[in-house]
């Protein structure tokens, strides 16, 4: 990883560096800020979003930070947020565009004051709407009791007065009454009398007077949950030993689950009739451990349930007018409240961000300053600076306008320099700095009393910085799919750039046809025209939200494929005559045509199809031979292109980081045992395409029996392709032979070489001396770029040229255990961390990657011939489906013909786009992306960097 160099910080004052073909140059700044203005600073620093903060108290835990406090209060009123959110969605009041009245993230952050009244508002909204919410609930679930008594009273009354029952059944209930609350007969009896009068009470009825007057005030009535109806009858038969009769009843809708409980469950009554005060204890005890509810004033004759019920109807209606009363109430309370919880929310949640971000900062020796790190794009670094100057003019403006009213112009103009205190260097150490923009004889704490200090300042580092690619709408997508495999080490080559034409080529090859890519791309130019409004939907479908974000890949994959379709003269697998053919058709003349023959079509002398392939071979017998033999070997050029692009990506890197011992032991042997092999393979395909076999009258000679033979039996030839092919095909072996040891030899032992030249200066190891190196040459480069700056533009100030040639390497904050990543470890032609010069590991991570590369070469070779395999499976599906489906309505006329022609059509065009388009689209597109992920990446793509996640209030959701 390079460090951080003033040859950026020039480029960056006279121009930007374009950050797509590698990252953007990278600052680490350092923040001096008084205590007063910190939460003001953030939040300028949050609405800019370019600063990524670092950790300087990564050592210490949540609670000991600075502002633990003020985070307690915001997630104290995150909390409230919340509560009242689910009471707005549990009343429904939530409205579907309720973010429209959002505009707190148009303002700028609210003051401290402006904040406690927020806070104190949302206090009393959720002191009012909890209050009212608790007696709704509270009122709702006494009237659900009111029906719950009711249900079991009526379900008692229909008990007893469902039907009237014979004398004779009346003698047999009285008997079996007395039979059990005399507590006669055994278990078993017992039992069988319950069962017995329980059978009959359900199918006729039961109800007498004199069963009434002598049994019905011993009975209980009550609710329990449904599915405890049977652990209830189980036990009470287990306990009173079968002596009393249980009959229960399902309830509709849902109940308090207990006395305590606002969960709502299905419920059943039931029904007891037992003898015996101790026993009726001891039933109430058990039905209780069972969250059941016994009513006392559901028991009696029929006159006092009649009079129960009157007074139940009497409370619920009264109960039902409070209830609804207090819903209306609650309602409204919510509705105004849904007007200012979208800015409400978005400022508690801003305001959680800023203080969580100043718990990253230090304290400075005086405690009166905090000190914080961040990573920034080094072209932002004058819009940060400037940021921070405004905020400071802004902040001090009243106390200026009152004391510079009675000074001279000459003393106002120094007074207004000096208040706008935003300098570029400063010590660890600013007690020594004068605090000014307030009174220095008023000593408060108010916002607009104290003094306001803002420092910034650009450090020079060994860190690491994160990787940013400067992206747009267009961009961003083919990016995420560099960044799904890997972030890119910080300014190597980024393969984003060549991505965006590759990829969509890649996939087009696999799916080239002029009607599908129509299609994908109609798809395209419809999520395009409706970026603005899909754009703007939250909680998007996550299949809609990736085909919304690379809408821009899918239109240049319909383009793409619209193209290849052309070259592969397919449309919705039929060809198009645009221009004359190349070949023609001599017909016998004794030739017939219901029978049908074997024609065979001649060459046209000196007349070449335009462009793409000849119709001519649509439908012939050996246009799947000719096809297959084209699409293989196109595969295996675009697969020589694409490696061979990539692995010219290594030399970039090599050159850019000076790595010249890559250079020489990696890259120049890699590149030449490829063009020896498949340079080779390439080229004779190329060569075989320009000759004419038939005006030779030879056979052309199969180019993968020569390549084998070339490495098994170098020196012989079976079919020659050209003269002198012997001899230079075993030129080329040599060459691949000579390459192999190279690459496992040069770099370890040049290493080694280097690692003993250090120690004998002096040094502990190479890695040692390249870090003094590096600093050395900043300093000097740094040094030479002002002067040149100072030369060039003399009307600058100091101010603008100050850079800082100091090296902070040497400073560690108390709390911050970040690692310290040196750039020639990171891109180290050592072992790759700072453990020091390893002999041994340098030889086997070479080793490694002898092996891995020269059998990449092979296999990723062979796996582009999935770009053949695909393209000739998606032409033959597509000539399938139009054979199976709309082809056969054609030939048929009238009513018959014309329904056919519809039905069969819907079905062709309803299978072509959800298997032809969507499944083999998708199925392409996986293929295309590994092309690029493991084929063409892996010849140079280092992938050991972290992502720019700047601080913005952008991200902000609520």
């Amino acid at each position: 990883m390079a460090p951080i160099r003033l040859s950026d910080a020039v480029l960056r004052e006279h121009g930007s560096l374009e950050a797509m073909f590698r990252s953007a140059p990278m600052s680490l700044v350092q923040f001096y800020v008084t205590i007063e203005l910190a939460r003001e600073m953030v939040g300028t620093l949050g609405a800019l979003g370019c600063v990524q903060f670092r950790d300087l108290n990564s050592k210490l835990t949540p609670f000991q930070r600075t502002f633990v406090n003020e985070l307690r209060s915001i997630d104290t009123m995150v909390g409230q947020l919340r509560y009242l959110h689910s009471i707005m969605d549990k009343q429904h009041t939530l409205s579907v565009d309720y973010y429209s009245n959002l505009k707190a993230d148009r303002k700028p952050i609210p003051s401290s004051s402006q904040m406690d009244e927020i806070k104190h508002h949302i206090q009393e909204f959720h002191e009012r709407i909890k209050h009212l919410d608790e007696s709704f609930n509270r009122l709702n679930l006494q009237k659900l009791k009111l029906y719950e008594n009711r249900n079991v009273v009526n379900t008692l009354s229909e008990f007893h007065k469902s039907s009237l029952v014979s004398d004779d059944l009346n003698a047999t209930v009285e008997y079996a009454a007395r039979h059990l609350f005399e507590g006669g007969g055994d278990d078993n009896e017992a039992l069988l009398s319950q069962e017995h009068l329980r059978a009959q009470s359900l199918e006729l009825g039961l109800e007498t007077e004199s069963f009434s007057e002598t049994a019905n005030f011993n009975a209980l009535a009550g609710s329990i949950a449904a599915d405890k109806v049977p652990i209830l009858r189980n036990i009470l038969w287990r306990t009173l030993r079968g002596n009393l009769y249980f009959h229960d009843a399902p309830m509709e809708g849902g109940y308090p689950a207990s006395d305590n409980s606002a969960e709502l469950v299905t419920k059943s009554v039931f029904i007891i009739f037992i003898h015996g005060e101790a026993l009726r204890s001891r039933v109430r005890k058990i039905i209780s451990s069972l969250d059941g509810r016994i009513f006392d004033n559901a028991t009696g004759n029929s006159s006092a349930r009649r009079a129960t019920l009157d007074e139940i109807n009497s409370k619920i209606e009264d109960l039902s007018s409070v209830v609804s009363s207090t819903k209306d109430q609650l309602v409204t309370e919510l509705r105004v409240f849904q007007e200012v919880y979208p800015d409400y929310s978005y400022n508690v949640e801003r305001e959680r961000m800023i203080f969580e971000t100043l718990n990253k900062f230090d304290e400075d020796s005086t405690r009166r300053c905090l000190v914080g790190e961040g990573w920034i794009p080094s072209s932002e670094f004058k819009k940060v600076k400037s940021s921070l100057a405004r905020l400071i003019r802004n902040k001090t403006k009243p106390n200026r306008r009152n004391s510079v009213e009675s000074l001279p112009d000459s003393e106002t103009a120094n007074e207004t320099d000096t208040s706008m205190f935003v300098i570029e260097d400063s010590d660890h150490d600013i007690s020594g700095f004068d605090f000014v923009g307030g009174n220095e004889e008023d000593d408060n704490d108010d916002e607009e009393g104290g003094s306001f200090v803002a420092v910034v300042k650009e450090l020079t580092t060994n860190r690491t910085p994160p990787t940013y690619h400067k992206t747009n709408k267009f961009t961003a997508a083919y990016q995420l799919i560099i960044d799904a495999y890997g972030i890119a080490t910080y300014q190597e080559v980024n393969p984003g750039l060549a991505t965006i034409i590759t990829f969509p080529f890649m996939f087009s090859i696999m799916f080239g046809d002029l009607g599908h890519g129509f299609i994908v791309l109609l798809m395209a130019l419809y999520l395009i025209k409706n970026e603005v409004s899909f754009g703007a939907m939250r909680n998007k479908d996550e299949i809609f939200a990736m085909a919304f974000n690379g809408r821009y890949i899918i239109l240049l994959m319909g383009l793409f494929s619209i193209y290849i379709g052309f070259i592969y003269n397919d449309v919705f697998s039929k060809s198009m005559s645009l221009f004359s053919s190349g070949w023609e058709w001599k017909i016998p003349e004794n030739y017939d045509k219901v029978k049908g023959g074997t024609l065979i079509a001649s060459k046209i002398p000196g007349k070449t199809y335009p462009f793409g392939l000849d119709w001519a071979w649509h439908g012939t017998e050996n246009n799947l031979l000719f096809t297959n033999s084209y699409k293989m070997k196109l595969s295996v050029l675009m697969g020589y292109i694409h490696m061979n692009y990539s692995l010219a990506f290594s030399l970039v890197n090599y050159i850019y980081f000076k790595r010249r011992v890559d250079i020489i032991g990696n890259f120049i042997p890699g590149f030449l045992f490829m063009q020896s092999i498949f340079g080779y393979l390439s080229l004779t395909i190329v060569y075989k395409w320009c000759v004419d076999w038939l005006g030779t009258e030879r056979q052309p000679p199969g180019l993968l029996n020569m390549l084998i033979n070339m490495f098994l039996s170098p020196g012989t030839i079976e079919e020659p392709l050209y003269a002198g092919q012997k001899f230079i095909q075993i030129i080329l072996v040599l060459i691949a032979a000579v390459c192999v040891p190279w690459l496992l030899i040069y770099k370890p032992l040049t290493l080694k070489r280097e690692n003993d030249r250090a120690i004998q200066l002096g040094y502990s190891d190479i890695n040692s001396q390249r870090h003094h190196s590096i600093i050395l040459h900043e300093v000097d480069e740094d040094a030479a770029a002002v002067a040149t700056l100072q030369s060039s533009d003399g009307d600058n100030d100091d101010d603008e040229l100050n850079f800082d040639l100091e090296s902070e390497d040497d400073f560690r904050f108390p709390n911050d255990i970040e690692p310290m990543v040196h750039s020639a470890a990171a891109h180290g032609d050592g072992d790759g961390d700072d453990g020091g010069f390893n002999f041994g590991d340098i030889v086997i991570h070479q080793v490694i990657h002898t092996i891995e590369f020269c059998l990449n070469c092979v296999s990723h070779t062979a796996s582009y011939l999935r770009l053949w395999a695909l393209s000739l499976a998606h032409a033959q599906l597509s000539t399938v489906l139009w054979s199976m489906t709309i082809q056969n309505a054609f030939g048929r006329t009238g009513t018959v013909g014309i329904l056919a022609t519809f039905f069969l059509f819907a079905m062709w065009f309803l299978l072509t786009v959800c298997i032809l388009v969507f499944m083999e689209g998708t199925s392409a597109m996986l293929h295309s992306l590994r092309l690029h992920w493991v084929e063409a990446m892996s010849k140079f793509f280092e992938g050991e960097g972290y992502a720019y996640e700047p601080f913005t209030f952008s991200s902000i959701e609520i």
